[in-house]
């Protein structure tokens, strides 16, 4: 292990020099632009304005006109453009989901009752849910990724870091901007800001735009695209400022639709699909459940039927090359049954993929002077819904299809003191109380069969108190120390059902009950209307850090700290009765260097790190009392994570600016902390809980999830003057290598046959490593000041995954895949006033 992370160490640190990192262009003033060296850089990386190259944070920062240049649209972008980020895109719900993980701290499970592992705030505002991560970025002053733990400041859900974006303020200025933006596959895109002085000291800003798209495949079953854009975007702030206060009001809007998910069949197990169909096409054709016990010739017929229905369409709807971006997906299918269900149920069996989202919410936030402090409050509000039809098997055979969706309220109040206590001692204190209320639902089509249905009332509470000290011990050594805790209260109330649209307490054969309702701890005896299991859970825990920070000369920083922080624990909602899971913590110790050499020329920050977890939330097998061994989201296991992340600004001559990041990192389980439970027939292992036949199975020795051992950024910009214009060219190129999503392993009792089905499982659970190219070519006039543009991105059309999805190939024979953007084009002109 030293080995490795010598050899780690020193391949990262042999290639500093070399490297080099993302712009952090995050003040770009016209006045800066006329300078040669690299500017300074405004972050609120510790919720108070501060200088990157003397702030203690590993933080990649991206202004307004780095975002347009790096071509950054939303959150998913930003991968490109810092390190140690990666966002996935594709769920087995609803499309818009962000799924980001920050050194190797993530969440593919994104439910009202599991929260993120990367926190996401908006002008100060904590974004609960990630479905609102692939809104519109437009109108933005700053995008701040913050890597590492950040739970003093920022509260729960940071144990991998934050994305801190911060939109344009109303100024005392009369001006706007239009921007329009058409290209290939139907793009086109408005974007209009416009600043509005009202009276004295009273200014107004208004946002609005939309990207449309058409997708960049189709169903050939249906004709209907997928993988296409319709969104809109609104946002409109009032700001005031006083003798000694001001108070900004803010409200911001976002709908966003498609007609389906990127989403193409992988891979299928005919094994399994033959062995969950057989049996039932047995009973239909010749009234015995036996399949072994047909003749031949009615085997065939047997065999034929499944083969026509499901296995034929399967096969002929496997993900190639040939048809990277289409599928032949269909949706649900017609059941004869439904005719009797209620009419609102009926309407949707034979529905095709479809995702809607509206995320809009309101803050206020106020800022007061009181003597030698400062006060401030952020009032906020928040409203998320988000519903649609994935077909998972992305075929026409009708696997395996889910409605999902949930709609969420959240209420937040912070409160903010900060200040000097004496020439060397600073702070910030304050308190954070956040109820979230919402609902949410998955309806499942399995075999083209009457939908199931799991729908759950969720309620939130959090409350939390932070304070954070700053002592200068020297004027150039720096200490810093931070503490909060957390309570948590977690509700829900499960209400599923066998067959959605039939009472709750109709009978229906094969459920545990023997009745549609199928929790398995109903509050009160079931009735018509009613299957309620209420489930209750309270947890408490803290945040801390600790750091010391050295300005070594007027160039050189450097810092070293420590910091723990706690992922909050939640409630499975898929099936009743099971427990809760409790806060997954993390603690690690970062040490850094920032630099700014060669006149200003240079500037390289670097960041190396280690990272302890534990009470690791994932999903595995596991006994729970009055179920049995089933599978769900548990503490299991500790894990460590180490890496370097390196950054570096280079101006090797006027005009020309070279930019790159690199990050490497590695991580692995703790030896015989990860474990899981394989109830195996005539397996001979223990009998556990009352269990026979139950096979402990090591899994420490597994791959982490969302975890790439390599990602590297790089882009270059020449300007060259044009008589009074300016030509940019701008080129870059982002690689991330091989992730995992889903790694599974096998007891050593299992047959051979059942252990290459794993093996195959894990195979389809990773992607490999890709790496595009984009470019985008501008000129700016002066007067007018236009500018027009013309970009492209993944120039080579490379084609890639973003994310797997192979979950269900042992339990329903399919494994999917969801594919990346295609080559797009166009051109753009900008007009400011």
């Amino acid at each position: 292990m030293n080995r490795k992370i010598n050899m780690l160490l020193s391949t990262a640190l042999t290639g500093m020099c070399f490297t080099l990192s993302q712009p952090v262009l995050a003040q770009e003033e016209s006045a800066q632009a006329e300078t040669s060296g690299v500017q300074d850089i405004v972050v609120t990386a510790r919720r108070t304005e501060e200088n990157l190259q003397t702030t203690p944070v590993a933080v990649t920062a991206l202004g307004e006109a780095s975002l347009v240049e790096a071509q950054v649209k939303d959150v998913a972008d930003l991968q490109r453009t810092a390190p140690s980020l990666v966002i996935s895109k594709g769920t087995a719900g609803t499309s818009g989901f962000a799924l980001v993980a920050i050194r190797g701290q993530g969440n593919l499970q994104p439910i009202l009752a599991n929260d993120p592992a990367v926190g996401t705030y908006i002008d100060g505002v904590y974004v609960a849910r990630p479905s609102v991560g692939l809104t519109d970025l437009q109108d933005i002053q700053r995008v701040e990724v913050l890597r590492g733990p950040q739970g003093t400041l920022f509260g729960r859900n940071t144990t991998g870091g934050a994305i801190n974006i911060i939109s344009n303020d109303p100024t005392d200025q009369f001006e706007g901007q239009v921007r329009g933006e058409v290209g290939n596959f139907d793009y086109k895109s408005i974007q209009a800001t416009l600043n509005i002085p009202l009276a004295d000291n009273l200014s107004s800003r208004f946002n609005y735009g939309f990207r449309q798209r058409d997708g960049f495949g189709k169903s050939l079953t249906t004709g209907r695209d997928i993988g296409n854009l319709d969104s809109h975007f609104a946002r409109g702030k009032v700001k005031y400022e006083g003798e000694g206060w001001d108070i900004t009001l803010s409200g911001d809007y976002n709908k966003m639709k498609d007609t389906g998910q990127n989403i193409q069949l992988k891979a299928v197990n005919e094994a399994v699909i033959n062995g969950s169909l057989r049996p039932g096409f047995s009973n239909a054709f010749f009234g015995t459940p036996n399949f072994a016990s047909l003749t031949p010739a009615q085997q065939a017929v047997v065999q034929g039927a499944i083969n026509g229905l499901y296995l034929n369409p399967l096969n002929a709807g496997l993900h190639s090359k040939d048809n990277w971006w289409d599928n032949t997906a269909r949706g649900t299918l017609p059941n004869a049954g439904a005719a009797a269900l209620p009419a609102d149920v009926q309407a949707l069996y034979g529905v095709p993929p479809f995702n809607n989202l509206e995320v809009y919410g309101f803050a206020g936030t106020i800022n007061v002077e009181l003597g030698g402090l400062n006060l401030k409050s952020i009032t906020a509000y928040r409203h998320n819904m988000n519903k649609g039809l994935n077909d998972t098997d992305a075929t026409a055979a009708g696997l395996l299809a889910t409605f999902s969706g949930s709609t969420s309220e959240y209420y937040s109040q912070e409160l903010q003191l900060s200040g000097d206590i004496t020439d060397a001692l600073s702070f910030i204190a304050g308190g954070y109380y956040g109820h979230e209320k919402g609902d949410e639902y998955s309806r499942s089509q399995i075999f083209g069969g009457l939908l199931r249905d799991s729908t759950a009332d969720i309620t939130n509470e959090t409350f939390g108190l932070f304070a954070q000290g700053y002592y200068q011990i020297t004027d150039t050594l720096r200490t810093v120390a931070g503490f909060r805790y957390t309570w948590d209260t977690r509700d829900s109330v499960l209400h599923n059902r066998q067959i959605l649209g039939l009472p709750y307490n109709a009978p229906v054969a094969g459920t545990p009950t023997g009745i549609n309702c199928t929790v398995t701890n109903p509050d009160t005896p079931p009735t018509a209307d009613t299957c309620n299991q209420t489930q209750n859970a309270k947890f408490n825990y803290p945040a801390w850090t600790f750091g010391l920070d050295w300005q070594a000369s007027d160039d050189v920083f450097v810092y070293a700290k420590t910091s723990g922080a706690a992922k909050a624990g939640g409630w499975n909602l898929r099936a009743g009765g099971l427990p809760a899971f409790k806060p997954e913590k993390v603690m690690d110790v970062e040490a850094g260097l920032k630099a700014d050499l060669f006149d200003r020329r240079v500037r390289f920050n670097t960041a190396i790190f280690h990272t302890w977890k534990k009470d690791n939330q994932a999903i595995v097998n596991s006994f729970v009392e009055g179920i049995g061994v089933t599978q769900y989201i548990q503490n299991n296991g500790k894990a460590r994570i180490w890496g370097i992340e390196n950054e570096l600004t280079v101006i090797p001559w006027e005009g020309m600016e070279v930019n790159a990041n690199l990050s490497l990192m590695d991580g692995k389980y703790k030896s015989g902390t990860f474990n899981e439970t394989q109830v195996i027939a005539g397996s001979g292992c223990p009998t556990i809980n009352g269990v026979a036949n139950s096979c402990v199975v090591d899994l420490s020795d597994l791959p982490l999830i969302q975890l790439p051992k390599t990602q590297f950024n790089i882009s270059a910009k020449q300007t060259f003057p044009v008589g009074e214009a300016e030509l940019s060219i701008q080129g870059n190129y982002a690689y991330v290598s091989k992730q995992y999503f889903n790694q599974v392993k096998p007891a050593d009792q299992q047959s051979d046959a059942v252990k290459a089905q794993y093996a195959r499982e894990n195979e389809l659970g990773q992607i490999p490593g890709y790496g595009l190219f984009n470019a985008r070519v501008a000129i700016q006039l002066e007067n007018p000041n236009i500018e027009f543009a013309g970009f492209m991105r993944n120039i080579a059309n490379k084609k890639y995954n973003v994310r797997s999805f192979s979950d269900l190939y042992r339990q329903l024979g399919i494994a999917a895949e969801y594919a990346g953007d295609a080559r797009t084009w166009g051109i753009s002109m900008a007009y400011k006033f």
